[in-house]
């Protein structure tokens, strides 16, 4: 006596099923885009104490302000700079922060010297505005794409041509400092914390790689999508 068995045939999902389909199809889509976003690599930097806000401080005493730990890196492959901080709460907490680097490529002067802070020294500063328009002292706004961020940390990709030198020959001299900023108080009590306190940080050799532009990004979100429909039509 033979017996045959027949395999079951693979159903469609019901209506009811689709949603979370499509939701788990565009998740792993995003997440696939994002393996080819900007990356930084081999990292050195500082570390800053918890909670340590100025006294002067009159702004949002929140996670997002608080530094915990800031890296610069300089690829003189790609000539980017990677600027990357990590806080003590979620960035986007408080909707009014943003983050100021400012960097001394030489030429710094003591900028906050009237308020005892002979340390940090600066001759360009950057503004990163989370979801708003990031920009770059004199040099202009940062591209799409330029700025991100995830969880407690943020990051952003900033060209070498947006901060040419003015002494220092070689990047790695490059300095810097970080202070977040609550945009909904005025002068220097709107500042923070300082990242280090009343010093600055040296850049470290690193990899970092380009921002793509939002069109190959599209391009690149389509082809996923595309990828992914065949295969489920495959199976």
């Amino acid at each position: 006596m033979h017996l045959t068995h027949f395999a079951p045939r693979s159903q469609s999902a019901s209506p009811a099923a689709r949603p979370a389909a499509k939701a788990a199809t565009i998740s792993a889509a995003l997440a696939l885009l994002l393996a080819a976003a900007p990356q930084a690599q081999a990292a050195d930097g500082i570390s800053d104490p918890a909670g340590d806000f100025l006294g002067s401080f009159t702004g949002a005493h929140a996670g997002d302000l608080d530094v915990l730990s800031a890296t610069v890196l300089y690829d003189a492959t790609s000539h980017l700079f990677s600027l990357s901080a990590t806080f003590a709460g979620n960035v986007g907490t408080t909707p009014s922060a943003f983050f100021v680097w400012g960097v001394n490529r030489g030429g710094g002067t003591a900028g906050f010297a009237a308020q005892g802070l002979t340390g940090v020294r600066f001759d360009r500063v950057i503004f990163l505005r989370p979801g708003g328009v990031s920009s770059v002292q004199v040099a202009g706004n940062l591209a799409p794409g330029s700025v991100s961020w995830s969880g407690s940390t943020l990051t952003a990709i900033i060209p070498e041509a947006m901060l040419p030198s003015n002494g220092f020959a070689n990047k790695l001299d490059y300095t810097w400092n970080l202070w977040p900023r609550d945009g909904a108080v005025a002068g220097f009590a709107a500042i923070s914390d300082f990242a280090p306190n009343n010093a600055n940080f040296t850049t470290t050799a690193g990899t970092v790689t380009a921002v793509p532009e939002p069109a190959t990004a599209a391009l690149m979100l389509g082809g996923v999508m595309g990828l992914l429909a065949w295969r489920r039509r495959s199976i």
